[in-house]
């Protein structure tokens, strides 16, 4: 399900069991400025994605963070693919110095 309204990060304040399963409680600051909470059975990071409407600020929801996951794995897709070039490219000039 994907939520419309305004991400902001929120924090985490606490874990609590609730019902059988844990609650995490985040709190952030809302586009007015309020300190608002946040609970939700999804989360556990310290730092967390919170998207809410700002028309009805108490429909928060925790999302996940996927930017940060889409920028780790561009930084690991460059790294891989700059020692595979730098693999190929040694083994260029070891052909070409056995060649000589």
């Amino acid at each position: 399900m994907r939520t419309r309204g305004i991400t902001v990060e929120g924090e985490l304040q606490g874990t609590h069991w609730h019902e059988g399963g844990k609650l995490y409680y985040y709190a952030y600051v809302d586009s007015h400025g309020v300190r608002r909470e946040c609970k939700s059975s999804d989360g556990g990071a310290e730092r967390a994605e919170i998207t809410y409407d700002p028309v009805n600020p108490d429909t928060a929801m925790v999302g996940r963070r996927t930017t940060g996951w889409l920028v780790l794995g561009a930084v690991l897709i460059l790294l891989m693919g700059s020692v595979l070039l730098a693999g190929v490219a040694f083994a260029v000039v070891g052909v070409v110095a056995l060649a000589i």
